[in-house]
């Protein structure tokens, strides 16, 4: 698949028919036997992800369906057993209150699963099972699939695990990357002079890749640059926040005020603020890819 856009694409794109060139490529790719993941990974770097294919995508590159294709109903249905198989477990030893809370299930399921569940409920409140709740929500608003959602939120939460050493990066990053876009330093300053940027809680938007942070339907475009590789997607989702945000939280003058509004984003600001990410992610070329390795490093090569 070339890496340049044709031009196809522009004309097509002039007249408001998006992504047409990207839906062929993709389904193109999708017709290899077996599949490349690799080129699927890129493929979610470089383009938008059609919302119909999105999910399938999403278990190809996080590994839950394997290349060949002809063993996908196999293997799935082996992740059904063992889903169900999970889900019974935390039933019979009464480990959650009610099934009906799918976060707490799911999150007791993969930790019995990994070895790490206690029966200390007062162990349990950390801020990265706080995030794998947050994902699970999130990705139900992706999946209607129950089993879908159990092993996208385990496998996309593990992927991310291993890209953790680079988090303390990625404030500094959010902190210049600001100053460079708030061209006229207000912001920054008020930021400053409120003392209000050692409380803002990037790390825990990080470690939920903004899942329960962005509105649920606006998400997913941040996860497919994730999915694809890139990390630092999250550096520039923080600034979009922060400059969508501008005018409103320069009004303020209390650091709890700003601290509250930016816990709260208003619902339909999903859109914008991913866009603008999604621009501030272009123009910088700072991502996270992964190496042979599977080891994530930084690099500054921008994507195509």
């Amino acid at each position: 698949m070339s890496d340049e856009r044709n031009f196809r694409t522009y004309y097509y794109e002039k007249f408001g028919i998006s992504g047409v060139e990207e839906k062929k490529s993709l389904e193109i790719l999708l017709k290899e036997q077996p599949l490349c993941v690799e080129k699927i990974r890129q493929f979610c770097l470089r383009f938008q992800v059609p919302s119909v294919y999105r999910c399938y995508l999403w278990k190809v590159v996080l590994g839950i369906l394997p290349s060949n294709q002809e063993s996908h109903a196999f293997v799935m249905s082996q992740r059904k057993q063992k889903y169900e198989d999970l889900r019974n477990a935390v039933k019979v030893m009464r480990l959650v209150k009610s099934l009906e809370n799918v976060p707490q299930l799911y999150l007791k399921m993969f930790l019995l699963e990994t070895g790490q569940l206690t029966f200390e409920e007062h162990n349990m409140e950390t801020p990265e099972n706080e995030a794998f709740k947050a994902m699970v929500d999130a990705v139900s608003c992706s999946t209607e699939d129950p089993v879908d959602v159990y092993w996208i939120t385990v496998r996309f939460y593990k992927m991310f695990n291993r890209c953790t050493e680079g988090l303390n990066l990625m404030t500094d990053r959010v902190a210049s990357c600001l100053k460079k876009e708030d061209t006229d330093g207000k912001l920054w300053n008020h930021f400053q002079t409120t003392n209000v940027w050692s409380s803002i809680p990037l790390n825990e938007w990080y470690i939920c890749s903004f899942a329960g942070v962005l509105p649920d339907t606006s998400f997913e475009r941040i996860w497919d640059k994730i999915i694809g590789g890139s990390c630092t997607i999250l550096v520039y989702v923080a600034v979009s926040v922060f400059l969508t945000f501008k005018r409103p939280l320069l009004s303020m003058k209390k650091k709890e005020d700003m601290l509250k509004y930016l816990s709260q984003l208003p619902e339909d600001s999903g859109d914008i603020i991913v866009t603008k990410a999604l621009d501030l992610w272009h123009k910088h070329g700072g991502h996270l890819i992964q190496t042979k390795s599977d080891s994530p490093v930084f690099t500054d090569r921008a994507p195509s």
